[in-house]
């Protein structure tokens, strides 16, 4: 088997076999400076054929003239003092190609000695793709994070202006009311409770869509004690707990870099529907978890409520969208939609496990950060 081993490693023909396979450009120059292997590779790469290029110089090849001065001192700097900053490392550059444009690579440089001669050997990669996509990655982040600012401009500035009209709507709709508080005819009173309640639900609705334009406007990140946070989301709703009879039960939760104020209005949120969406003479039952997983907390709340049709598993995230109707369950179908701004804000996402009829697990997860720690 040793003597196998040996046999192949000092076969020129496996070397030769080995550089020519090879999916990286590679060129090797002596300490002239000339090019004395040129692979298949670097065919492909720079356009030169192999008898083309052996014995020219490189600086004079493929080498762009400004770098073609620094080529040559780096080269004699290295042969006298055997030192190179540019060596054994990886770096980004420019090459010449046959046709005449400067395109970039990756290059590293190898110094190596054989048989009491020194040469170098460079692994080429041509990455001109590689950067158009990058670019191209750069300029879609940034048109979508100027969309999104326009968006939220768009959705903030349209609810602003709406409230003005719609305060006018409800005062006249209250001079109505007193108007004809004493009238007799059923229907006036019907269309009166009608415009009441349809603006009510509008202002509810422009609210809504004010505080979720507003949502991670203030991005400073804290501290946030999530076993605080929850504490001051219970007593917010200490009402509805105690109506319900529900019974929450609370594992230990870790200190996390996050947004205070949208981290309170995720749990609370979450916490709510979990009270809201509960079976009929049933108390809920509610749990709260977290498990690290590599760099990321996983937060689990799970309740005994109606549960949610797979089918609907997704659609509950889009703003303004209801699986039930406002005469069932009040709300106007942006909570969950807060809810998936704010995991994302926090480099997180979120989604639901359900079963109708027994419950449902709402996952979320937040980036983990260093200072991130649980609350001893």
């Amino acid at each position: 088997m040793k003597e196998t081993k040996e046999n192949i490693w000092s076969s020129e023909e496996t070397t030769r076999l080995i550089i020519n396979s090879a999916l990286d450009a590679i060129v090797c120059i002596d300490t002239d400076g000339c090019i004395i292997i040129w692979n298949p590779q670097a065919e492909r790469t720079f356009g030169f054929t192999e008898t083309e290029v052996i014995g020219r110089r490189l600086s004079e090849t493929i080498v762009p003239e400004q770098y073609r001065a620094l080529h040559e001192t780096g080269l004699k700097k290295y042969l006298n003092t055997r030192q190179g900053t540019v060596l054994n490392k990886v770096f980004e550059i420019s090459a010449l190609h046959r046709n005449g444009h400067e395109f970039p690579i990756e290059l590293t440089i190898v110094p190596m000695r054989l048989k009491e001669h020194d040469f170098f050997c460079a692994f080429i990669r041509d990455i001109s793709e590689r950067q158009e996509a990058e670019t191209r990655h750069q300029q879609y982040a940034e048109d979508l994070k100027r969309k999104n600012i326009e968006l939220e401009q768009f959705a903030y500035v349209a609810s602003h202006d709406l409230q003005e009209p719609l305060r006018t709507v409800s005062g006249f709709v209250e001079l109505l009311k007193r108007h004809y508080k004493n009238e007799t005819d059923e229907n006036v009173i019907k269309y009166i409770n009608y415009i009441t309640d349809a603006s009510d639900r509008m202002r509810r609705l422009v609210q809504d869509l004010l505080d979720y334009s507003r949502l991670g406007r203030e991005r400073i990140l804290e501290p946030v004690d999530c076993n605080k946070v929850v504490q001051e989301v219970l007593s917010d709703l200490a009402i509805a707990i105690q109506e319900s009879k529900a019974v929450i039960n609370i594992d230990p939760l870790p200190v996390i870099s996050g947004y205070s104020t949208e981290m309170k209005q995720l749990f609370q949120n979450l916490l709510s529907n979990s009270l809201k969406f509960r079976k009929p003479g049933e108390p809920p039952v509610i749990n709260i978890s977290v498990m690290l997983r590599e760099d990321t907390w996983q937060f689990s709340v799970t309740d005994n409520g109606i549960g949610i049709d797979e089918k609907y598993w997704e659609r509950i995230f889009v703003i303004f969208q209801r699986l039930h109707t406002k005469n069932e369950y009040e709300g106007t179908g942006i909570g969950l939609a807060h809810c998936k701004k704010i995991t994302e804000l926090h480099n997180g996402k979120i989604w639901v496990d359900s079963t109708p009829g027994e419950g449902s697990t709402f996952y979320f997860t937040i980036k983990k950060r260093n200072t991130d720690k649980w609350k001893v």
